[in-house]
């Protein structure tokens, strides 16, 4: 079973990453492996060490990289989020799949756990009707499951109602009803005014910057699968499990995502992380990604095309930050998204990819390669869903 140390975020001022080219008034809700990746890459080289040494085992034909990501996720007190299926019809029968099953955007671990037992969901799935307090099922029985955030959460209530924040279960010492659960809001995402001033006329001008702001007990965790936690960082004698924690201090105050100069994506670290574990993944059979995920050989490439896969892409470029240059737009890439189900292969799947911008001629070139993390970190299906 593959372990995850768990890391949860308390964001102190919600944070902003931006989702489009260099549109500032959208954020996303949640940071993408490859971001992360490339965060704790940046935090290593400003807090002095050597970039090429810390990257050289995620490097190469066949890469051995000391641990692998998970994109990051919600979690409500003491529930944590994963990523829906893109294919969560399939863990339906198809007289319950309506239209609200598209606004899911995550399940709870409880959830995650019936789907990848080959369980179908439909007892926990509540009824349409926003006063239904106990939905009805096809099989005449009430519904053990509710949605939070407009849809978006899918969680049981037994065992994982009790482990919510109080504010969230209880109103003037009032039990709430199952049904206004989902109309509470766990995060906000908002647009925040901010003035920007010409330097020669001294002229000002508005513009806004897309913001994420989540409530009390609640914001985002990520999950690190160490393969190799005391291996040394090249040239030093630091462990990479010891690397990554002294990075996360840095980042805490230094922050997440845009607009840090402003109070953005700062964030107190849980000190003590627990872990979890979640079925291994066996060649030949589903993996369902919790990462972005960058298939690099003709194997990985078939596994996007094996019986019950289901992925989406998505298209990443953006600007990249460098000590020895101005900010430039990397190459844009494509990758597969978290929770995409795919054909599992033996050994690490995916790699890091190369973004540095070309040009034709040497002016403005970088005198190092940039790189995008593709590594998918994935969790073993043991049964496939039959619809009954």
């Amino acid at each position: 079973m593959p372990t995850l140390s768990v890391y949860r975020l308390h964001f102190h001022s919600g944070f902003h990453l931006g989702l489009r080219g260099v549109n500032p008034e959208e954020s996303s809700v949640t940071i993408p492996s490859d971001t992360l990746f490339a965060a704790l890459v940046d935090g290593w080289r400003r807090l002095g060490g050597e970039v090429d040494a810390w990257i050289e085992p995620f490097l190469g034909a066949t890469p051995n990289p000391p641990f692998l990501l998970t994109s990051t996720f919600p979690f409500v007190g003491d529930v944590r989020f994963y990523p829906a299926p893109t294919d969560l019809r399939r863990f339906l029968t198809q007289n319950t799949a309506g239209k609200r099953v598209k606004r899911i955007d995550y399940l709870s671990e409880y959830l995650l756990c019936k789907a990848l037992d080959g369980k179908l969901l439909d007892d926990w799935l509540p009824d349409e009707a926003d006063d239904t307090v106990h939905a009805s099922t096809p099989n005449g029985k009430s519904s053990a499951g509710t949605f939070l955030q407009g849809g978006r959460l899918w969680f049981a209530h037994e065992p994982e109602i009790t482990q919510l924040p109080h504010w969230v279960r209880y109103q003037n010492g009032q039990k709430r009803a199952l049904s206004a659960l989902q109309r509470l809001t766990l995060w906000e995402e908002g647009r925040i005014p901010r003035v920007t001033v010409d330097r020669i006329h001294s002229a000002s001008a508005i513009y806004h910057v897309g913001q994420v702001r989540f409530a009390p007990e609640c914001g985002l965790w990520f999950g690190i699968s160490w393969r190799q936690p005391t291996a040394r960082v090249r040239g030093t004698d630091i462990s990479y499990r010891e690397s990554v924690a002294i990075i996360l201090a840095f980042l805490q105050d230094e922050g997440l995502g845009g607009v840090r100069s402003a109070g953005y994506g700062s964030f107190t670290l849980d000190s003590s992380p627990p872990h979890v574990e979640l079925p291994d993944i066996r060649p030949g059979q589903s993996a369902w990604l919790l990462s972005r995920y960058h298939p690099h050989n003709h194997a990985e490439l078939a596994g996007l095309t094996a019986n019950r896969a289901a992925y989406r892409l998505t298209s990443v470029a953006g600007w990249l930050r460098s000590p020895d240059s101005p900010a430039q737009r990397r190459k844009r890439i494509h990758l597969i998204e978290e929770g995409s189900r795919v054909e599992a292969i033996e050994g690490v799947m995916g790699d890091l990819v190369q973004v540095t911008p070309d040009y034709d001629s040497q002016t403005g070139r970088l005198p190092h390669e940039v790189y995008r993390a593709g590594f998918g970190l994935a969790i073993g299906m043991a049964k496939e869903q039959t619809h009954g």
